[in-house]
């Protein structure tokens, strides 16, 4: 079979020609598939290392918080440490204090029953005192409740009654005391001059020394005397207690009972 070998040289040609055109199509095809991997993969490295600092970043900021926490975790732990401590002294102290009210209660118990015997004995001290001292602490006695009274004040404040009227009874007793009054005797009455030696006693005399005598506490009020035979001596305490006269010993009346 003879073949023309023009013809033949145009169908090689032909086919080599349609051969590179596949081989070109083909190239065209995988290098654009190789683009967009290389595309694909520089956006996956991209995504990682954005990933990669964004976890740094998350991690040393985490790391921070956890010495952070790590540091009030300490605090805490003081500061409970010490609350502890410090509960434990205050329940000593309040322990301490709750003795202290019991024993306190305990006292005041045994004083209220006391008390209103105390309160008697004073009210009947109270004509004994002086009539300056009796005006002095009229108050504080009036605060003493009486038999069949009702107790207005509690048991500490009667108390302190009590005590502020031995104080001022104390007091008068400790020094002696110049009074004028209005003296009342038998023989008639008269304006005097009374000096107390504090509760013990007392010697008075009118401004013209011809009223003179002696006063001496009894349960039922001072009771005053009359001594005319020891005028001169009473005109001179007076005398030497005004600084009228020089200091000297001076014999006076005395009573006791």
């Amino acid at each position: 079979m003879n073949i023309d070998r023009s013809l033949l040289s145009r169908l090689l040609k032909a086919a080599f020609s349609f051969g590179f055109i596949q081989v070109a199509a083909l190239n065209a095809q995988t290098l654009d598939e190789a683009r967009n991997l290389v595309s694909e993969w520089v956006d996956v490295e991209k995504t990682i290392s954005e990933e990669r600092a964004d976890w740094e970043a998350g991690r040393v900021i985490i790391k921070d918080m956890i010495a952070l926490l790590e540091t009030e975790k300490e605090s805490l732990t003081e500061k409970i440490k010490m609350a502890e401590e410090g509960l434990s002294e205050s329940d000593k102290k309040r322990k301490g204090l709750i003795e202290e009210s019991d024993e306190y209660k305990a006292a005041v118990e045994v004083l209220g029953s006391k008390i209103e015997s105390v309160e008697g004995r004073v009210l009947a001290l109270h004509k004994q005192f002086p009539i300056p001292l009796q005006e002095e602490v009229s108050m504080l006695f009036a605060r003493i409740p009486r038999e069949g009274e009702d107790f207005r004040l509690s048991v500490s404040q009667r108390l302190q009654s009590v005590i502020a009227i031995l104080s001022q009874a104390d007091k008068f007793n400790s020094g002696v005391q110049l009074v004028s009054d209005i003296q009342k005797l038998d023989s008639g009455q008269s304006e005097v001059d009374i000096l107390y030696f504090g509760l013990a006693g007392a010697f008075f005399m009118n401004r013209e020394g011809t009223y003179v005598g002696i006063g001496v506490p009894s349960d039922e009020g001072w009771v005053w005397e009359e001594t005319p035979e020891s005028g001169k001596e009473i005109s001179s305490l007076f005398a030497v207690y005004a600084g009228e006269v020089q200091a000297e010993f001076v014999t006076l009346p005395v009573k006791i009972k």
